[in-house]
């Protein structure tokens, strides 16, 4: 899908995204190396994250503090402010994204001090301009692929025993936990004390799917309290579940691990088929099959060399390292080149796997039939 449509007659380009069944509209104005972008999503700040380096320059609207004099106070003045970057910060629990960096432009100029440090607040219903000194193709991917992913359904994750239940919600970003919820059981109940505490703890499960926000949940576990759950789900009166598909599955453990055991198993394969983090698994495994033949490489040195050999057909790379010099080189050639680039969320358990490989790594089909 190829989000960008050309005008020449501006020299811009017009980059749809979607988001949900909502179209978001980019403009990136190709003269000015420049887009803008009105945030949506916790999911667009985490895109925005990853692609905002060091060095560009973002400009939307923010608060500053005008002092008159050192004495005062001061007051907070609303304000349009450009930053040329030197970091970003991604605060998940106020879901906003920091920027900090140098006031290079801004208006009113009352407020304005140029070349003080200032810090963007970036949240959902924001708008701002990006620019860079040039825009890689892979970047652009980047955007294109996170307008797919966030069309897709999302699919949560609960894992029950008689003790704990875990939940994650499987994001276009990866993998998100919840907090444990706890039954509180104990040998000394009676049997009254018992089927309450029970009931208390399958209400909480009902309410936890009910507000996760997504129409499949795949409820699991090591025993029969999922089978449980889900029976007192489709007897109970007062507590449903809303327009949520719930699936059994039998996982070894209540813990982050049987999460990950989880969505490496065939049948909830054919559910993430489409999903990011699925993806991330399936080229670490082959990754990994091609250390043995010597078709995989990993660490920068040794898949620049698969470069100019002709022996990498994709590059995996963490979204952390994107925006360092010898990695931005290398990608680079990598386009010339016509490999594919995918992006590893570093946080997540593929991608940690890719970190103890130097953060960056090259796939190549050596049984493939080359034209």
């Amino acid at each position: 899908m190829n989000l960008i449509n050309k005008n020449r007659s501006n020299n811009s380009y017009i980059i749809k995204i979607y988001v949900g069944i909502k179209m978001k509209i980019l403009k990136y104005y190709r003269d000015e190396s420049k887009f803008s972008i009105m945030v949506e999503t916790f999911e667009d700040l985490w895109t925005l994250e990853r692609i905002i380096f060091k060095g560009d320059l973002v400009k939307t609207k923010s608060l500053r503090r005008y002092k008159p004099n050192e004495t005062d106070v001061g007051e907070l003045k609303d304000v349009i402010i450009e930053v040329n970057v030197e970091k970003t910060e991604l605060d998940k629990n106020a879901s906003r994204l920091r920027v900090l960096g140098k006031i290079v432009y801004g208006k009113p100029m009352d407020y304005i001090s140029l070349n003080s440090h200032h810090t963007l607040n970036i949240a959902p219903g924001d708008k701002l301009e990006i620019t860079k000194s040039e825009w890689d193709q892979y970047i652009i991917d980047l955007l294109e692929r996170s307008v797919k992913e966030s069309r897709r359904p999302k699919l949560g994750i609960v894992l029950v025993d008689d003790e704990k239940a875990i939940s994650a919600k499987i994001l276009g970003y990866g993998i998100e936990f919840g907090n444990e919820i706890y039954n509180n059981l104990s040998k000394n109940l009676s049997s009254k004390e018992y089927d309450e505490y029970q009931t208390k703890f399958f209400n909480k499960i009902i309410d936890l799917i009910n507000n996760m926000g997504v129409n499949k949940v795949v409820l699991g576990g090591p025993g029969f309290t999922k089978d449980n759950i889900k029976a007192y789900i489709d007897n109970s009166v007062d507590k449903k579940v809303n327009n949520v598909e719930i699936i059994l599955k039998n996982v070894s453990n209540t813990e982050k691990s049987g999460v990950y055991e989880l969505i490496k198993n065939d049948e909830i394969k054919k559910l993430m088929e489409d999903e990011l983090i699925r993806s991330e698994f399936s080229l670490m495994e082959e990754f990994l099959k091609g250390l043995t033949s010597g078709s995989s490489k990993y660490k920068i040195e040794n898949v620049n060399e698969a470069i100019d050999n002709y022996e990498a057909d994709t590059i995996l790379v963490n979204d952390d390292l994107i925006d360092e010099l010898d990695i931005k080189n290398l990608l680079n050639k990598a386009e010339q080149y016509r490999i594919n680039i995918k992006i590893f969320n570093s946080l997540d358990e593929a991608g940690q796997q890719l970190k103890a490989f130097g953060g960056i790594a090259s796939i190549f089909v050596l049984n493939k039939n080359n034209t």
